[in-house]
Order: structure tokens, then C-alpha cells, then sequence
């Protein structure tokens, strides 16, 4: 179903604890696109340091059984980059004490955008726990490269993903960041922040691509019903890919506009050195 290509051992991100990796693996059950930032290599002698910085798609309802797993991650932060209607309608409350912070990085997206269009033409599943898109927003891979552009440019998107680093910088413990699928908002999020840490490219463009083997099953009824209703397939396999073009397209934003990531930050985000200081201390090992 999904068209690009991803092999999982290049994905995954080694280097994790055990409690880590089997808190993680009992959450993967129930929310399939759920992972661990850390545990990959960022330079020369250094490592993004596991078990600080997790993504997601939306926690909805969980599981006692997930719960007890998120607690065990140390889970202190929360930041929720959906929309209004999305917050309302798929509430995510954990039965114990987090920070939650919403960021909105796409309230500023125009109504005809990739992003918005996907959230507004999406239904819940029959889960409840999710929206999903039942058809292709028009422009298809246009539009959303176009989307990937705005996270970069648009004023929403800054504060947003500003939010997101000072809540890493200054959380007690970890942040989970995340926002329907997990695919695209914090697909950037967490792209952009693993790219400031040093990773290489390639390994952030395979991070970000397992998100397109582990929403296989959350995609795969609507897919075949826009297959079967004669809908636009290749646009809608446009729009619920996690396609490198779409990183490229705001990497290369960033590198004309600011020129590295390290610029965004600062004049983009409006981050300090100083807060840099402290997020490269919290997040290299």
C-alpha cells in the first residue's frame, strides 16, 4: 500500500536502555507509531541520548497496560501539536501528573492546505482513537511539500515547534511530542531536532520514514476505499506518506532562508544560544 520504499533495520534507533526499549515495545502495541528520538548516533563520539525525547501519534484512551509503560519512560511533558477541533474531539488525558502544552503549529496553515485539509476531511475510526482521512485533499504531493514549507514559515509552526524545544530543555523528565498520526508535524519536529543534534541525514530521513511501516494498518481500509470509490489513490498516498521530498523540501527552506538548522533556531524559532547550550547538554551523551 505505502510506495516508499523504507528498510527497517536502517530505521531503527539503537542504543536504548532494556527499561527504554520494552516500555517502548509494550506502548508500540497499542499505538503503533510511538519511538524513541534517542539511541542514534549524532557525531563523532556522541550520541542523542535515549529516553529523553519520544514521538507519537495521539495517546487516546490508553491501555492500563500503556500507562504503566509511559510512566516507566519517566513521562513529564506532553506536547500536542494538533489543531482546535482535533484536541476537542480526540482528547488525550493520562491518569497522572504531566505538563501539557499545546502548540498548534498549524493554526496559521490557509484552509486549502495539505494539513488542514487532511484533519478536515478525516473521520474517526471506528477505534475513536483516531482521525483518519477518507479522501485526497487537492494537489496531492504539491500541496504537501507546499505544507512541509509553511511548518519551516508560517508564524503557528514557530511558536509551535519553539514550544517544543523549551519544554524539552526544561522537562523534568521526558517529552512525548505528537500530533494525529504522528507522521507530518512531528515528523518536522522531530527531524529538525535530531538534525541540530548532529545525526546524519540519512538517518533522520529513515527515522523519519518507519513512520510509513508503522500506519500500514491505520491507512490500509481507507486506502482501499478511495481504491474501490475510483478516488484519487496516488493523491492520497501522497498525502499519508512520510516522503523524504517533503524533509527535503523543508531542509532546503531552512538552508535558503536561515542557513542551517542552527539559524532556524535561533531566527526562526527565536531560540537563544544559551537555551541551545542547554539542549545540546540535555540531549548528547
Amino acid at each position: 500500500m505505502i510506495e516508499v520504499a523504507v528498510n527497517r533495520e536502517d530505521a531503527e534507533l539503537n542504543g536504548s536502555s532494556p527499561v527504554v526499549s520494552q516500555a517502548s515495545a509494550i506502548i508500540q502495541t497499542e499505538f503503533a507509531n510511538f519511538r524513541d528520538l534517542g539511541g542514534v548516533p549524532a557525531g563523532p563520539g556522541r550520541t542523542f541520548r535515549p529516553g529523553v525525547v519520544f514521538r507519537t501519534q495521539a495517546l487516546v484512551s490508553p491501555s492500563p497496560e500503556t500507562v504503566h509503560a509511559l510512566t516507566d519512560l519517566g513521562l513529564t511533558d506532553l506536547v500536542d501539536l494538533r489543531m482546535d477541533r482535533e484536541r476537542v474531539n480526540l482528547p488525550v488525558v493520562l491518569p497522572f501528573a504531566v505538563s501539557y502544552v499545546i502548540a498548534d503549529v498549524a493554526a496559521d496553515l490557509v484552509d486549502n492546505s495539505a494539513e488542514a485539509a487532511g484533519a478536515a476531511m478525516s473521520q474517526k475510526s471506528a477505534s475513536t482513537k483516531d482521525f483518519v482521512p477518507r479522501e485526497a485533499p487537492p494537489g496531492g504531493k504539491d500541496a504537501m511539500i507546499e505544507t512541509y514549507r509553511k511548518f519551516v514559515e508560517v508564524s503557528s509552526a514557530k511558536a509551535g515547534y519553539a514550544s517544543f524545544v523549551r519544554c524539552v530543555i526544561n522537562a523534568d523528565g521526558a517529552t512525548a511530542v505528537f500530533c494525529a498520526a504522528g507522521k507530518d508535524r512531528t515528523g518536522w519536529a522531530a527531524a529538525f531536532l535530531q538534525s541540530f543534534m548532529g545525526v546524519e541525514d540519512s538517518a533522520v530521513v529513515a527515522a523519519y520514514t518507519e513512520s510509513n511501516i508503522n500506519l500500514v494498518k491505520r491507512y490500509a481500509q481507507a486506502t482501499q476505499d478511495v481504491r474501490n470509490s475510483g478516488g484519487d489513490v496516488e493523491g492520497f498516498l501522497a498525502l499519508i506518506n512520510a516522503n523524504p521530498d517533503y524533509l527535503d523540501a523543508a531542509f532546503t527552506l531552512v538552508k535558503s532562508k536561515y542557513g542551517d538548522v542552527e539559524g532556524y533556531l535561533i531566527n526562526g524559532l527565536g531560540l537563544t544560544e544559551s537555551e541551545l547550550v542547554e539542549l545540546e547538554g540535555r540531549l548528547v551523551s
